[in-house]
Parts: C-alpha cells; structure tokens; sequence
C-alpha cells in the first residue's frame, strides 16, 4: 500500500507544475473573454488540489484511475456581480473550450430546499489551442470551472465555515433560519438585477431626452453619477468608461456645486482643442497610458474652470500640455475680440 502511495505522489507531482501552468493560462484567457464581451467579475482565481485532498478523494470515491476519473485537480472559481453574467459566462465557455460536463447546482434544488448555487464545467482545451506554445502540453488536462455571483459566493463560504456538507447534515432547530438566509440572499441577488436594469433604462431614457432636445432637459441637472455618465456618453461617445475615476471626479464636482449647465458651457469653450490635448497627451507617455471618458471631462474642467483648477490643481503629468492648450485658447480668444472690433 505504501509503495502504491508513493507511485501516486510521484506521478501526482510530475504532473502539479502542468496543471499550474494550464490554471494560469486559462485564468488569463477568462479574463480577456470576459473583458471582450464586456462582463465585469469580482474575482478569476484557481486553486490546485493538494496531494492529501486528491488521496482521500480516491479512497472516498473508490477510484482506479484518478487521474482520469478526478476531473477538478485544477479548479478555476469566476465570482461575477449578476444572475445574468453567469448565463454570459455559460456561452463563452461553451464556445471556447471543449466542455465535457455542464451542471447547474441550482437546478438539482427541490422548490423547498435551500443550499449552493453555482454552475460548473468540466473543461479542456479545444484541439486547435493546442498548437500554440501556452497551450501544447494540456491536451490531455481537464479542469473544473465554477461560475457564481458574490452572493452565491458568499452563502458557499458560510456555509463551508459553519461545516454543514448539505440539507440533511443540518439540525432541525437551524433548518428554518438557514432557510430564511438563503431565501433572502437569492432575493438580493434577483433585486440587485432588477437594479440594474432599471439604472441602465433610466440612463438611456435621459440619453434619449438629451439627444431629441439638444441638451436642453438637463441645463439645471445637478451632477451625480447618472447625469455625468449621460453627459459623458452624450459628448464622448467613442471613448472607454472608467467608474472608479468618475467616482472620484463627481466628488470633487459636488463641492463646487457646479451644474450640467456649467459642464455643458465648458464643453463649448474648449470641444476643438480636447481631441489634440488627448492626442499630445499619448504620445507624451508609454502604450499603457489610457484615455478614458473622464480623461476628456477632467482635461476640459482643467482647461476652462478657474474655480476647479484653484481648488483641485491640474494632474502633474498633464501641467505642460494643459498650460499649452489654455494659452492657445487665450490668444484664439484674443483674436476674436480684435476681430469683432476691427468690424
């Protein structure tokens, strides 16, 4: 049996670095799917099944071929932030990897039971992967891919933490608020979904108002993320949203009381100069360097409101190139008015 044992482990361990190597590329390419069909996640992580798991596992289950028959020593865990993202996530799995096994967890749910929802793959790399050099030596590799929303996540881990396996391990007394738990997670995912699109109507419907009237229905809006977003849609249309920057920038804006109106007017002062500061701008830094919606909002406050550059500064990466357009703009300025005069 020792010998048995340790034949297992050796061979166990030849193949761990293969199957790190086949979780990290496959974490990688998750996220660049995800990103192209523009589904946010909390988390892609990965975990390796250790040695004494992958043993006990072939004693519990009576396994002779473990390797073959133990389908997630590399496990791959997508926490997404919607109900909706994990059907998303279900199809670009299905597409892109060959998929052995599909089960959704939830589905194996009486209406009356409660317990863990996720949906999980069994997966391998398609045939024509392999002939790239990330990918040649996992043809023979399976792993298993776990989709769930942080939700579900979280009752998972709870219920891992409070070491209840399933329904029938659960004392009679806790059955009923364990219940009560579930429900109400489930329905706080189902809320933050409603949530969501009724945000998304309610941007495009403001998006809509302010493309038939010009912009007139929002002048006296107050900002906050919903109008900024409009406006920034409205105005920037071809360039990347970045939340966690707008979120920053509305703070700022708040305390200068500033209105749609006052954003609007800037825009109007300065719209054919922001293209050539964007452009001075990337070609000052490395690739990396991104342009996003709120790279424009932030360089038109910087070039047009005293009040904001006095308060807030200008970026000091940005101070010479905005120093350039804001004297250009004065002397444009300058011009006009000798213009007008001489007529």
């Amino acid at each position: 049996m020792k010998k048995d044992i340790y034949i297992l482990k050796k061979q166990f361990f030849e193949l761990a670095d293969q199957y790190e190597k086949l979780a990290t590329n496959l974490v990688e390419a998750l996220k660049i799917l995800l990103s192209e069909i523009n589904v946010g996640y909390l988390t892609i992580d990965y975990r390796i099944k250790s040695f004494d798991s992958f043993l006990k596992k072939i004693e519990r289950k009576k396994f002779d071929s473990p390797f073959e028959q133990i389908e997630d020593i590399c496990g791959i865990r997508i926490i997404c932030y919607y109900r909706s993202d994990i059907e998303k996530i279900c199809e670009i799995i299905s597409k892109e990897f060959q998929v052995l096994e599909s089960e959704d967890k939830e589905e194996l749910l009486d209406e009356n039971e409660f317990g863990y929802r996720s949906h999980h793959f069994i997966v391998k790399v398609k045939d024509e992967w392999l002939s790239t050099p990330n990918y040649r030596d996992f043809g023979k590799l399976k792993a298993e891919v776990q989709i769930r929303t942080n939700l579900m996540h979280t009752w998972a881990e709870i219920e891992h933490k409070l070491e209840y396996k399933k329904d029938d391990d659960i004392p009679m007394k806790f059955k009923r608020k364990f219940s009560r738990i579930s429900a109400m997670l489930e329905e706080a995912d189902e809320q933050f979904e409603e949530l969501r699109a009724e945000i998304s109507k309610y941007r495009q419907e403001m998006l809509s108002n302010v493309m038939d009237e010009n912009f007139n229905s929002m002048e006296n809006d107050q900002i906050n993320m919903d109008t900024i977003q409009v406006f920034m849609d409205y105005f920037f249309q071809g360039q990347e949203k970045n939340t966690r920057l707008t979120s920053e920038l509305v703070s700022e804006l708040k305390q200068l009381q500033l209105s749609i109106g006052d954003l609007k007017e800037y825009y109007d002062m300065c719209n054919q100069y922001l293209e050539a500061v964007e452009f001075d701008t990337l070609q000052h830094f490395d690739d990396n360097y991104k342009w996003y919606q709120v790279s424009s909002l932030r360089t038109m406050l910087e070039l047009c409101s005293k009040e904001y550059y006095e308060k807030f500064g200008i970026r000091k990466d940005m101070k010479e190139i905005i120093k350039k357009y804001r004297t250009l703009m004065k002397q444009a300025e300058r011009e006009s008015k000798s213009a007008e005069q001489a007529n």
